[in-house]
């Protein structure tokens, strides 16, 4: 790591270490939200779709667990929820989850918080990407080590 140090290489290593640290502290810093209760996503409408096979096990996974995660697949929205134990997936459209919501009042962010949340993390991620196009542009050679330990004066 201390060959890195000062490279251009280095630079953008502590730079996502940086950006890392800094996603995972806001991450814990968010309040509590109570954990959905099956039975009360099922009262609200949601299917259960059962994980069988390897796939769909590997990626109910990957899932945030204990937290509706918003999809959309194939241009339509979705709201998931994974139960791994029971390797199944809780599925609805925007009307089951507002009455969940109804529901369980402060189980989940509304959809227009779920918007903004989404938007601000795609403006970031462009506006990271336009960077780095940028910088990409400007030096086809970034990824390389200087050259200045060459030799050349």
């Amino acid at each position: 790591m201390e060959q890195l140090r000062g490279t251009r290489r280095g630079k953008i290593l502590e730079i996502l270490g940086a950006i890392a640290l800094t996603m995972l502290a806001l991450s814990r810093s968010g309040a509590a939200q109570p954990l959905p209760n099956e039975n009360q996503l099922v009262a609200a409408g949601f299917k259960v779709v059962v994980a069988a096979t390897r796939e769909q096990q590997e990626h109910l996974q990957t899932l945030p667990p204990g937290k509706l995660t918003a999809w959309q697949r194939n241009g339509k929205h979705f709201w998931v929820y994974p139960d791994v134990a029971k390797s199944q997936l809780y599925v609805g459209t925007q009307k089951e989850y507002e009455e969940y919501r109804r529901l369980v009042p402060g189980g989940g962010p509304t959809l227009s918080q779920q918007q903004a949340a989404d938007l601000a993390s795609y403006n970031r991620q462009d506006a990271a990407m336009k960077m780095y196009n940028n910088r990409d542009l400007a030096d086809p050679y970034y990824f390389w080590d200087d050259f200045d330990g060459l030799g050349w004066r």
